[in-house]
């Protein structure tokens, strides 16, 4: 079951169209509402075939059934003598309430879950219990106890309001999309400027941005070759939900090696898990480390490993790389492992997120690793885990290594996103290119 929850106060200027765009992104099963005034359920009710559920007009308990599945919405404390039980047997329960929400401790200033009595009422009942809170921002998953409550409100990330949609399941999955992306907003790049000066040359909508030429807007202010190929081919692959490709294969040549770092946290004091796929000879394999006090173990055996294999056209890529899994390695070397820094500095490194931007149009409207391989038809063999569930996870057992995680599925979440990388750079590379860049350029040179 897909469950997309609109926020009304993001959404306040949605056209029909806006809302057809957000929902032919998603294809949800259940329309979610709320805080949204009566011009905007208007848009919704009786115009698509969606079925909506406005969370401000469930008063008590509200049950709906979906394949193998019920979803139960929940407006008040104690719930249970309205809920029946004998229609849910033994479907999964998907929970969802703004009751259940994060209050900040006035002392320890830390955040804590209120309302989790609720949790108990409801969790003694039902064996296969999911529970979602609009009241959390989408991206957050705190614990009561050993039962997560998985956030589906409006998250705000760096200003810009997200959307979000849950896939249901074993392991629940949260997409979001940014509130802004929409129409032909959603063309990576094009701002309110280049808008602007689009809509003065008759393109108005996506479809618009479709059946032009990159030639007819050349001659628009800052707007040159990849420009306008970048967002006529982005357009395609948002309306077509194809990839195409933008400029010719620079690591075609390169013995491509794809890696992923796992850390305690996004400022991390260890390394403990670090993914390798070699392109050349087709293979995966991972350093792992288990004890957290051989900080300098992992980054050694990695090295050790690296100088094996790289030749002069060897490149490292990783996602989100330059910020993040090369600064990081970098700092760990030169901690750990001074004496082997002139192997890291020899080889080349690609941001591999950057270069996917600069080379391809994608059907995705998020930069995040699993988003975009999922759009690009990735199937994942471990869902509804995330860095900060990993890194939780290898924080929790540096403090008591009593709490032995699940290595298997750590090692199995760490290979993913390595795989992830290998299938998009696939994707992209076996894609049709739209435009001939050179000739593009060749043209605009003789405006």
């Amino acid at each position: 079951m897909k469950i997309l929850h609109l926020p009304g106060s993001c959404l306040w200027n949605y056209s029909k169209s806006d809302f057809e765009d957000i929902f032919g992104y998603f294809e949800p099963d259940v329309l979610l509402t709320s805080d949204m005034n009566r011009s905007q359920k208007r848009k919704i009710d009786g115009n698509f075939s969606y079925e909506s559920i406005h969370l401000d007009e469930v008063k008590s308990v509200k049950q709906r059934y979906i394949g193998e599945e019920v979803l139960l919405i929940v407006e008040e404390m104690d719930p249970a003598s309205r809920i029946e039980m004998s229609e849910i047997d033994d479907r999964e329960v998907i929970l969802l309430t703004d009751l259940i929400k994060e209050e900040m401790d006035p002392k320890s200033f830390e955040y804590r879950l209120v309302n989790t009595s609720l949790i108990e009422k409801i969790k003694g009942d039902i064996d296969d219990l999911h529970i979602l809170s609009t009241a959390i921002e989408a991206g957050k998953s705190p614990f009561y106890e050993d039962v997560k409550v998985h956030g589906l409100g409006l998250s705000d990330d760096l200003g810009d309001p997200k959307i979000p949609c849950v896939l249901t399941g074993e392991r629940l999955h949260i997409e979001t999309l940014n509130a802004n992306k929409v129409g032909i907003s959603a063309v990576p790049g094009l701002g309110r400027r280049f808008s602007s000066q689009l809509e003065r040359h008759g393109v108005r909508t996506r479809s618009d941005l479709c059946s032009i030429d990159p030639d007819d807007i050349l001659e628009c202010d800052g707007i040159g070759p990849y420009r306008s190929t970048k967002w006529i081919s982005s357009a395609k692959a948002i309306e077509e939900s194809e990839v195409y490709r933008i400029e010719e294969n620079d690591l075609g040549d390169k013995h491509r090696i794809f890696i992923d770092i796992e850390t305690d946290s996004l400022n991390p004091s260890v390394i403990w898990h670090i993914g390798v796929f070699d392109d050349e000879v087709g293979e995966y394999e991972y350093f792992l480390e288990k004890k957290p006090d051989k900080k300098d173990r992992i980054i050694k055996d990695f090295l050790e490993r690296l100088e094996e294999n790289i030749c002069k056209d060897s490149v490292l890529l990783a996602w989100y790389g330059e910020k993040f899994d090369f600064e990081h390695l970098e700092n760990f070397i030169r901690r750990y492992a001074p004496e082997k820094i002139s192997i890291w500095n020899k080889v080349e490194k690609e941001d591999f997120m950057r270069w996917t931007d600069r080379h391809a149009a994608l059907p995705c409207r998020s930069s995040k690793l699993d988003s975009v391989a999922r759009r690009l038809g990735y199937k994942p063999d471990i869902t509804g885990l995330d860095g900060s569930d990993v890194g939780r996870i290898y924080s929790e057992y540096m403090v008591d290594e009593d709490k032995e995680p699940d290595w298997k599925e750590l090692k199995l979440y760490g290979k993913e996103d390595v795989m992830e990388m290998k299938f998009i750079y696939d994707r992209i590379v076996q894609a049709p290119m739209l435009y001939d860049m050179g000739e593009v350029e060749k043209r605009y040179s003789r405006k």
